[in-house]
């Protein structure tokens, strides 16, 4: 089993390799995967093509929001106060890219011309974290302009029941994914600031997870709209991880029986998805190719499943695939612990991970992505330090 110890020295290996390779005035900057073509074959030929200035430096807000997050529980946990600096560095960054309506621009050029609900979201998320701790009212000033343009702006879709947040400015499928992260950041700005406003949109979409979640637990990506045909899987496991911590999360902020019934479906999901290796599965029905991060958030979210008790009893994972008389729970600790092992044996001399191995056999991809590799930071954090807002370790500033 890899001790909390382990994990944390992991993490700071991974967090050297982002400060030296990815990181510049409190941006979090480099290449990344991208989408369609590039994601699928256009990023091979790059990285076969070292000495090309390929023109790919980007700064998302997903990578700045985990980034900011991390070296918090850092700080916390060490008592390092580098890892402060850092962290306050990176969110007056992150504030001076946020445009005057409120919105952070999409980094590919491919979707330059859109707004991205998913990246509004991080960066508010990363200045909420600050905020937390250093209350300077610019910070929840700046995270309340985005939930203002997201809700006047960008807006939702009408669902029975319920509402569906929109993906981008232009409107799009209704993706679960989505209003899943929204319902987490409106419920912490409304803790944050006390204002039941906050709260307006959060039954509602609600009500759309709980219509949408297939009998399996499962979330599906796209629910079948005016704007875009429905489709039940794409990386699955990856997204519905994702999807469970937040949760989790929300319901840790404001406990509802929808988000109880969420979890519970949704564990159980989780528990097949983790390979004979460690690792998590592709998607639904491929195990390869194995990408680190999605094993980062399965062992996170598995573990915090683990810990979680709903009603007066805790949630019936595995039940349904193990044989009486185990227990439940100290499978799905073996589980995360599995997954957690896998990444320490994949982590590379540098501290560094790769994005993915196993595509297509004689293709490689040995580049260095900070975002998936912020993500993988926070999760190896995770056992130890908790979600980064809830705050495990007082320390002295």
């Amino acid at each position: 089993m890899p001790t909390d110890q382990e994990l944390t020295h992991a993490a700071e290996c991974l967090h050297e390799h982002l400060l030296k390779h990815h990181y510049d005035r409190g941006l979090v900057h480099g290449p990344d995967a991208g989408v369609r073509f590039n994601l699928r074959l256009w990023r091979f030929l790059k990285a076969g093509l070292p000495f090309i200035p390929w023109r790919d430096d980007y700064v998302f807000m997903q990578s700045q929001g985990y980034w900011i997050l991390s070296n918090w529980m850092l700080h916390e946990s060490t008592g390092e106060q580098k890892y402060r600096t850092l962290a306050l560095e990176s969110t007056d960054a992150t504030i001076r890219l946020q445009q005057p309506e409120g919105f952070w621009l999409y980094p590919l050029p491919e979707r330059k011309h859109l707004i991205a609900t998913v990246e509004g979201d991080w960066g508010a998320i990363g200045l909420l974290a600050t905020y937390a701790r250093e209350p300077r009212e610019e910070l929840l000033h700046a995270a309340v302009r985005w939930y203002d343009y997201l809700v006047e702006r960008i807006g939702f879709q009408p669902y029975t029941p319920g509402e569906a947040i929109n993906y981008f400015d232009k409107p799009r499928g209704r993706i679960p994914n989505n209003s899943v992260e929204a319902v987490w950041l409106f419920l912490r700005l409304w803790k944050a600031s006390g204002d039941a406003r906050f709260l307006e949109h959060v039954d509602a979409m609600l009500d759309f997870l709980g219509s949408a979640q297939l009998p399996t637990g499962e979330l599906p990506y796209i629910v079948d709209g005016p704007h875009e045909k429905g489709r039940t899987h794409y990386l699955c496991y990856q997204y519905n991880a994702f999807q469970f911590l937040k949760l989790a999360w929300a319901a840790a902020l404001r406990p509802d029986p929808r988000i109880e019934r969420l979890l519970s479906a949704l564990a159980g999901f989780l528990s097949k998805c983790v390979t004979q290796t460690g690792a998590s599965a592709a998607d639904c029905f491929h195990s390869k190719p194995e990408t680190d991060y999605y094993t980062a958030v399965l062992a996170a979210a598995l573990r915090e499943a683990r810990k979680l008790q709903i009603g007066d009893c805790r949630l019936p994972i595995l039940t349904h695939r193990l044989p009486p008389p185990g227990n439940p729970q100290s499978e799905v600790q073996e589980l995360s612990d599995r997954c957690y092992r896998r990444l320490l044996q994949r982590q590379r001399p540098d501290g560094s991970f790769a994005y993915t191995t196993g595509d297509y056999g004689f293709l490689s991809d040995g580049r260095s992505y900070p975002r998936p590799q912020v993500m993988t930071l926070y999760h190896l954090l995770y056992p130890a330090c908790g979600n980064g807002f809830e705050r495990t370790v007082t320390s002295d500033k």
